[in-house]
């Protein structure tokens, strides 16, 4: 039975935000059994026993989730309608605390909801006969009122407790055993931040489906971000995780927008902050919605943090299943804010791959590190890209290990300090990769293409004409050579000059044009991304 007490501390938004949590769960059981058919699909035209045993297997794992997702659909409704309830009848006693602490003789016990007033013989009760009789009018009405409203909340959650008995594991068809406390990833068991790629990779593979869920939905955080999982599982950690600080973010700058000219200059500075991490994460929001076509390919969701400028990792294609995949590593500047025109990069260099090759091609934009933000003071440090290297060196390892088909085809391309960040990767843990690339670069950290740990003969460099790059060369000092001079050794290929500036100095322009359509690097990028001999590429002499 629910007490005044129960009823008066109760927070019915708890149901609600249960209620999405199960509504989510049920979501992604749902997807996840429209995965299982469409991958069964991929079994036509094998015959035999075992093909057969196959199918047998993959119709009852579709159908357990089917189940699972259908007995779980019904917890949301429950919960949000015990939500209702409690909500309701606390409006009522609300109502009616109220009207009794308005007069002045009636007095209501907070731990029992009982509603009294004095006899009217206590000293100094001036009341009339008429009044007293009054307040005993009130006190009779106002304790029917709270005996009620409990009441009803009482009822209300005998129905909610009746309603989630009847959807317990064993009415859905489910074992007890196949969701019991075996099956739950705990933090303990979770990969430790000195396991490799490859370890977490194989600590996956060894859980069953139940505990690669539990993981999933009890430890999304640890898992989105964790390199070795595989990139789907990450995807839909991520996903929920997404979901929630971009409602939370979407409300608080929503509030702050209506104060107007309310705002103190401190709201002013948190609103404009906002505004450049709502900027990024609007752009991912709308990637990951994005209808998937042959030429835009579904955005998979690896990682995301908005604490100071952000980062993301988005890759638009699965770099699983990938039989080409790229990285670009942005520079000075980059933050979420810049996320919209790096996801442009991404579509064009996915649409300069089409041209060379009919394989899939995956593209990742990663801005999965704390970037310079000015030229002049701190891009020419080489800290940025010390801190960054174990990252990008773990993501790529991630990648390598993840990929269905043994590896693929991989590129990494960084451009401005993003190449800096890449040779400090390279040069100090090594990158499992075919081929680096380094565009409009104040240098990468070591002399000569041979210190990469990779083939010179695939080490691509082109800075364009224009570039405000080779102006500023002479504030890129302990960055290392520009990887475009002659005895870097490294392969030099063709951009357009790009847009001039004033006088010698180039322009800024020029130096984020590499990505432009009818730029001649995008189409060396093509070519490169898709393992087209280096005869293919045009020079800049040509």
């Amino acid at each position: 039975m629910v007490s005044f007490s129960d009823l008066w501390d109760a927070d019915p938004s708890a149901y609600d935000d249960i209620a999405d949590q199960w509504a989510r769960l049920a979501g992604e059981l749902d997807a996840t059994a429209r995965d299982i058919k469409r991958a069964a699909g991929g079994l036509d035209g094998w015959s035999g026993d075992a093909a057969d045993m196959a199918r047998e297997h993959i119709v009852d794992v579709r159908s357990g989730y089917d189940t699972a997702a259908e007995y779980i659909d019904r917890i949301p409704g429950v919960l949000r309608t015990l939500s209702d309830a409690v909500t309701d009848a606390q409006e009522r006693v609300n109502r009616a605390v109220d009207t009794a602490e308005a007069r002045d003789k009636v007095h209501v016990d907070r731990a029992t909801g009982t509603v009294s007033t004095p006899s009217g013989v206590a000293p100094g009760d001036m009341r009339t006969d008429e009044q007293l009789a009054a307040d005993r009018e009130l006190v009779t009405e106002l304790n029917e009122a709270i005996t009620a409203a409990v009441a009803d909340a009482t009822e209300a959650d005998r129905v909610a407790y009746r309603q989630l008995g009847d959807l317990m594991p064993d009415d859905a068809g489910l074992s007890s055993e196949a969701v019991g406390s075996g099956n739950i990833v705990t933090p303990s068991e979770l990969p430790q931040d000195d396991w490799s790629a490859a370890e977490v990779k194989n600590w996956w593979d060894e859980l069953t489906p139940m505990q690669q869920e539990s993981a999933i939905y009890t430890h999304g955080d640890s898992i989105g971000s964790m390199d070795g999982i595989p990139v789907e599982a990450r995807d839909r950690a991520n996903r929920i995780r997404f979901a929630d600080e971009y409602a939370d973010l979407d409300a608080r700058r929503e509030a702050l927008i209506a104060l107007g000219d309310d705002r103190s200059l401190t709201q002013d500075n948190e609103l404009r902050e906002l505004n450049d991490v709502y900027e990024g994460m609007d752009a991912i929001k709308e990637r990951l919605e994005r209808e998937p076509t042959g030429n835009a390919p579904q955005a998979y969701l690896l990682d995301f943090e908005t604490e100071g400028n952000g980062r993301g990792i988005v890759a638009t294609g699965n770099p699983d299943t990938a039989d080409n995949t790229v990285t670009n590593v942005p520079g000075t500047g980059s933050g979420l804010s810049s996320m919209p025109g790096e996801l442009s990069k991404a579509d064009s260099i996915l649409e300069a791959a089409g041209q060379y090759s009919s394989g899939e091609t995956a593209a990742v934009t990663w801005i999965g590190y704390d970037a310079p933000q000015d030229v002049l003071f701190e891009a020419p440090r080489e800290s940025y890209a010390g801190e960054a290297a174990p990252d990008l060196a773990s993501f790529q390892n991630g990648l390598a290990a993840t990929h269905e088909g043994g590896g693929g085809h991989n590129t990494v391309i960084g451009h401005s300090y993003g190449s800096t960040v890449v040779g400090h990767t390279a040069r100090d843990h090594g990158l499992p990769v075919d081929n680096m690339v380094f565009l409009g670069s104040p240098g990468v950290g070591v002399d000569h293409a041979g210190e990469l740990d990779i083939d010179p003969e695939n080490v691509y460099a082109s800075t364009a004409e224009n570039d405000i790059i080779r102006a500023g060369a002479a504030v890129s000092h302990g960055l290392g050579d520009s990887p475009i001079d002659e005895d870097f050794g490294a392969v030099e290929f063709r951009s357009d000059p790009g847009t001039e500036g004033l006088g010698p100095l180039g322009s800024t322009d020029a130096h984020s044009e590499y990505w432009d359509r009818q730029n001649e690097s995008l189409k060396n990028l093509g070519r490169i991304v898709t393992g087209r001999d280096n005869s293919t590429l045009t020079t800049p002499t040509e």
